[in-house]
């Protein structure tokens, strides 16, 4: 048996990922999350520990420090367990969580990127996810009334100001193009930093808050134009979702994953982050000289190389691998 454990109550791009692969998972082999914050393929306290305390070679898989302490303490009080742990912030780890990787039998990290900060080895799996949900669909699209998403909690690491001060300028010169900021509002003072610029540039009809929804795929299928503005990202799940659902993503270059996914000016765009002046010019392209890219060619970059099947498949080979060496 596969388990994974969730230990966190709000949504995070880390519990949508494990979301995600649960499905492709289990269809290889049953797999379960124990915890709470998820509310599919569960597992009962009773039930797991019946699990690890009468087989061998049980996989055990955390993604935070609360529950690699909680898997390494069933371990030390008798559990028969394998512990994989995922990091998943790109930033360097600190001494508590460096001594928590070092005491499971595989740390897997996200992006190259991520795995050279690290002072462990890891074996590279990124995220994927589900193609089938997340998917490109034209009638969703309204043609008078082009749409902009920026997704993610609102947070200065975010970069939304920067996108509102880039982008003000341009939506003042067209007024069929809106802007909508998805996500719960951590710090209202910034939120309202980025009303006040809409608000000089007399475009605050056009911008809109959208709290944190679960249906944000339906959002995706209605925008044209996905922004990601972050100076840090452990991995970005936005953009493969956006790619996915067929919108032109415009991504800072060198965060997360977004140099791995996208290659400029053909399935995507890339600009330096904190670069105002250079998000403005790429929107300028995009918003006033229509330089609109095929959804369907994005989506396929999504297709090929970034599905939750695939990521899926690489966890299973590695837990596999594992078992069958030890």
């Amino acid at each position: 048996m596969i388990i994974h454990f969730h230990f966190h109550f709000k949504t995070t791009g880390v519990t949508r990922s494990v979301e995600s692969v649960l499905g492709p998972l289990d269809s290889m082999e049953k797999t379960r999350v124990f915890g709470y914050g998820i509310s599919t393929h569960k597992i009962s306290f009773f039930k797991l520990l019946k699990e690890l305390y009468s087989k061998e070679k049980t996989v055990v898989h955390t993604h935070r420090n609360n529950e690699t302490l909680f898997a390494l303490a069933l371990r030390f009080f008798g559990a028969k367990l394998k512990l994989f742990t995922t990091r998943h912030a790109e930033s360097k780890p600190s001494s508590t969580t460096n001594y928590l990787m070092s005491k499971a039998d595989q740390c897997i990290s996200l992006s190259q990127n991520m795995a050279q900060n690290l002072p462990i080895e890891t074996k590279t799996i990124g995220h994927g996810v589900d193609t089938e949900w997340f998917h490109y669909n034209s009638k969703k699209r309204v043609p008078n009334q082009k749409k902009i998403s920026v997704v993610g909690r609102i947070r200065k690491a975010k970069g939304q100001r920067d996108v509102m001060e880039a982008i003000a300028p341009i939506l003042s010169q067209n007024p069929n193009w809106i802007i909508q900021f998805i996500g719960t509002i951590d710090r209202p003072t910034y939120a309202e930093e980025i009303k006040s610029i809409a608000s000089i540039s007399d475009v605050e009809k056009q911008i809109h808050f959208i709290s944190q929804t679960n249906k944000i795929e339906e959002y995706y299928q209605a925008s044209s134009v996905v922004i990601i503005a972050s100076y840090t990202e452990g991995f970005s799940l936005v953009c493969l979702e956006a790619m996915a659902s067929g919108c032109t993503t415009i991504a800072t270059e060198k965060v997360g994953i977004h140099s791995d996914v996208i290659e400029h000016g053909t399935n995507g765009f890339l600009f330096p982050k904190g670069s105002v002046s250079t998000l403005r010019e790429v929107l300028k392209k995009v918003i006033e000289q229509a330089q609109d890219l095929d959804p369907e060619k994005v989506r396929k970059t999504i297709l090929d190389n970034w599905s939750v099947t695939s990521a899926a498949q690489k966890l299973f080979e590695t837990y596999t691998t594992y078992r069958n060496i030890c």
